[in-house]
């Protein structure tokens, strides 16, 4: 059988619409955040990527999407507090898209950390490229906040799987107190890395 699918969309946040897609059943698992582009919004996006999507308001949502969504906005909002996963379905994630995705939801808000950082805190340390792609996938942008991982040369990139999200991933580095400016993260944000070791090279290397 079908599972069933539905999306709720949050219409008006500072980096535009967010559209969270779910099963909805006695045991509800979210399975997709998307963020909108440029070119899309959100909701454009999930009915494109899902076939028998449903919309659903928020009065008769789920109780664990409803906290979900409530929890988003207060993290756009300036909220200092750390999503919790349950209910989130990883089963589209490989073994090692998960290891990634653990490193990175470990991370502090107000840090940053670079690809070839993140690979090694997962014990790949050549794995660099594979960590960009994982992240590039992440199903739960915000949730697993991919956006605080940035180029060695302290350029923020991309985000939300395009060159595009830079501007996204620039606010939401902002809203966490990481400077940027001219797309770079500047040597006087609160850079933590994921070990000192990390944290003394990318301090010192301009």
């Amino acid at each position: 059988m079908e599972m069933e699918l539905k999306e709720f969309t949050i219409e008006k946040t500072i980096i535009g619409p967010i559209t969270i897609v779910f099963q909805d059943s006695d045991n509800v698992l979210i399975k997709n955040i998307i963020l909108s582009t440029p070119d899309l919004k959100s909701k454009e996006i999930a009915y494109k990527s899902y076939d028998n999507l449903d919309s659903v308001s928020f009065s008769h949502l789920n109780k664990r999407i409803k906290k979900l969504v409530l929890d988003i906005q207060d993290y756009l909002n300036g909220k200092d507090f750390k999503f919790s996963l349950d209910n989130f379905d990883f089963s589209g994630c490989s073994p090692f898209e998960r290891e990634v995705l653990n490193a990175e939801y470990n991370t502090k808000r107000g840090s940053v950390n670079t690809y070839g950082e993140l690979a090694k805190e997962i014990g790949h340390p050549k794995a660099y490229r594979a960590v960009g792609n994982a992240l590039r996938k992440n199903p739960f942008p915000i949730v697993i906040p991919c956006h605080r991982t940035i180029k060695k040369d302290r350029t923020i990139g991309g985000f939300n799987g395009y060159q595009g999200g830079i501007e996204s991933k620039e606010i939401l580095l902002s809203l966490e107190n990481v400077e940027v400016q001219q797309k770079k993260v500047i040597s006087e944000s609160p850079v933590i890395s994921l070990n000192k070791k990390a944290q003394k090279k990318l301090d010192i290397d301009n």
